[in-house]
């Protein structure tokens, strides 16, 4: 088979199944690392409940542009807009709350996109999200190495370069200090 008509079949086969996933009324726990090449992307996640460890995914939309990865969001709170370069410049991607700006238990992020992991140089955090960890690893794990970024009192925070900890980010937890 040519190398067009496999990249076609692999194309055609990933939209039957997100159709199929879309008529199931299910939706992905997780985000898929690696599942989009586009630019933009915009995740929605619940809040962390007394002992949950990670943040349940409720959608993920991704584009070429960055207005179709925008409409998803509705009426949820921006929490955390991470760029690939500095000075907020780039591919970025969006993580939504669904349930309100951040509080002292906040949002788990596990896994940010393949596109944005071990990429992201600067990010702006938004809904009072001001105490924000920073992990090497995926699923939060502190033995890779840690970058801990905290504002006092602000509802958003500009970060427009992370020297300490540049293409280093695979996973986040945000909340309120």
């Amino acid at each position: 088979m040519k190398t067009g008509h496999k990249k076609r079949a692999a194309v055609v086969a990933g939209l039957v199944s997100v159709v199929g996933l879309i008529g199931s009324g299910s939706v992905s726990a997780a985000p898929q690392s690696g599942a989009t090449t586009d630019k933009y992307c915009m995740t929605t996640i619940k809040k962390l409940k007394p002992g949950q460890t990670e943040s349940e995914v409720v959608s993920r939309k991704c584009g070429h542009e960055a207005v179709v990865a925008a409409r998803a969001a509705g009426s949820t709170a921006l929490l955390v807009t991470l760029f690939e370069h500095n000075h907020y410049t780039g591919n970025w991607e969006d993580f939504y709350g669904q349930d309100g700006p951040c509080d002292h238990s906040g949002y788990g992020i596990n896994s940010v996109s393949m596109k944005m992991e071990n990429a992201t140089s600067s990010l702006i955090s938004n809904a009072w999200c001001n105490n924000i960890t920073l992990y090497n690893w995926v699923g939060r794990d502190p033995r890779g190495g840690t970058y801990r970024l905290l504002s006092f009192g602000t509802f958003a925070s500009y970060f427009e370069a992370l020297p300490g900890f540049n293409d280093m980010t695979s996973s986040l937890h945000l909340s309120r200090r």
